[in-house]
């Protein structure tokens, strides 16, 4: 039997299989690079997180770290020097943890600085009257004065050149004032008549940083004039965060003076039971008393008279180290429960240029008071030390004592975390209250 002839397979049958095994290899191959493209990129993406995450809590350690000083040195704080909260936190504002590290830093006109940012070194906005703010030229107009009043005042009476309820919902997507204090110095950009830019300055993200986009001049936004040297515009000399503690200097509750008895009052203030029982008959007999009297007038002035026309006792006049002590451990009534009152100025971190934005202060004691404070390696540890100040009398002191503070309770933290495989960075910002124990963080922001 013979063989049957071999089959031929036509040529085009041939390329046709050739070409759909070719086919089937490139969609393999893509298939593969596209999971492997994929894989790499969750890893990647893996990767980016956890970094992130290590740098995450990095930067909350440095938070923490700031937290645990400023405690413990309100807790147990040394009177003999103003500048020890700031020291205590800036001698942990570094740190290096397992795969990362955190700094803690702020800039300071022209180079950066380990440590918080006192928030007492600026004027509180909500505390500020129209003089004091017109006096913040060539950045404050009358118009953006009355309407930043008629912002934080809790009626709705337009100021003469203000702005009030009816103005903010007419305009697109309107609003209603807050019609009480600030509760951010960004809320001013909410105000009539107020521009970003004169808030922020080149410092656009509020860090108190001067970071390299604000520092390139026209290359990227935000515009700056890459000098070096951080001109945060209004941010720089208004804050909204700074709060009036009811701590004492000593780190006790203030002593109220007209609930205390003679011997609470000895205490805390080393007078005599004659000059104690003074402060009580005059604090008894005064309507609108305050601190700022016991500067003003000698203590044997405000000594009430023995009634029937008759003179006063003698008493002894308060020296100035029972003046301070007055004026650091004690106060003329109470704040309502939870009331925060608007923080002074810290006459021992604000600069100079701040001070002259006060009006009772000249650019002359200004600059006397700065020169003097350089002097003093602790600093200012008591109000009345500016007595000693040229230029600066008894009843100046009484008028500037309700603005000025030789103690901060609130500072502003911004703590950078790093990866340190990848460098990667978050950066954490918080806000530490001490007013009240224990520290509060009264805003936090990541980014």
């Amino acid at each position: 039997m013979k063989g049957l002839p071999p089959m031929r397979v036509p040529a085009q049958r041939r390329g046709f299989a050739t070409l759909l095994v070719f086919g089937v290899i490139v969609v393999a191959a893509v298939v593969i690079s596209l999971l492997q493209s994929t894989a790499f990129s969750q890893a990647a993406a893996g990767r980016e997180a956890l970094a992130r995450l290590r740098a995450q809590w990095a930067a909350r350690a440095g938070v923490e770290a700031m937290v645990a000083r400023l405690e413990f040195e309100t807790e147990n704080p040394d009177t003999s020097d103003a500048f020890k909260a700031l020291e205590e936190m800036s001698s942990a504002a570094e740190g290096v943890l397992v795969g990362a590290s955190f700094r803690v830093s702020t800039f300071e006109r022209d180079a950066e600085v380990s440590g918080p940012a006192d928030a007492h070194a600026k004027l509180n906005i909500n505390r500020l009257t129209r003089d004091q703010l017109l006096l913040l030229e060539p950045l404050m107009t009358e118009d953006v004065a009355d309407s930043i009043l008629d912002w934080i005042d809790p009626d709705e009476d337009t100021r003469e050149l203000g702005a009030e309820v009816g103005y903010y919902q007419s305009l697109p997507g309107g609003y209603e004032p807050r019609n009480a204090p600030m509760s951010s110095i960004v809320e001013l950009e909410l105000v009539a008549g107020v521009d970003p830019e004169d808030v922020r300055g080149e410092d656009w993200n509020l860090n108190g940083l001067l970071e390299a986009n604000e520092d390139d001049g026209d290359e990227s936004w935000p515009a700056d004039n890459a000098d070096g040297v951080l001109d945060a515009g209004w941010s720089a000399v208004l804050t909204a965060s700074s709060v009036e503690g009811s701590l004492a200097a000593s780190g006790e509750e203030r002593l109220d003076l007209t609930l205390a008895t003679e011997a609470e009052i000895m205490d805390r203030t080393t007078v005599t039971r004659d000059q104690a029982t003074a402060i009580i008959g005059y604090l008894d007999g005064a309507a609108n008393a305050s601190l700022g009297d016991f500067i003003r007038r000698d203590l044997s002035q405000l000594a009430p008279s023995g009634g029937q026309g008759q003179p006063a006792a003698r008493v002894e006049n308060l020296t100035p180290e029972q003046v301070g002590l007055i004026l650091d451990e004690c106060s003329v009534g109470t704040a309502a429960v939870g009331a925060l009152l608007p923080g002074k100025l810290n006459i021992n971190t604000c600069a100079a240029e701040t001070l002259e934005f006060l009006p009772e202060i000249d650019a002359a004691v200004a600059d006397a008071i700065v020169a003097d404070r350089e002097g003093r390696a602790e600093g200012y540890t008591s109000i009345v030390q500016l007595q000693e100040v040229a230029g600066m009398g008894r009843r100046q002191l009484a008028n500037i004592y309700e603005l000025l503070c030789v103690r901060s309770s609130v500072y502003v933290v911004t703590s950078r975390g790093r990866d340190a495989r990848t460098g990667l960075e978050v950066e954490m910002m918080a806000t530490l209250d001490r007013s009240r124990l224990p520290v509060v963080l009264t805003e936090v922001l990541v980014r």
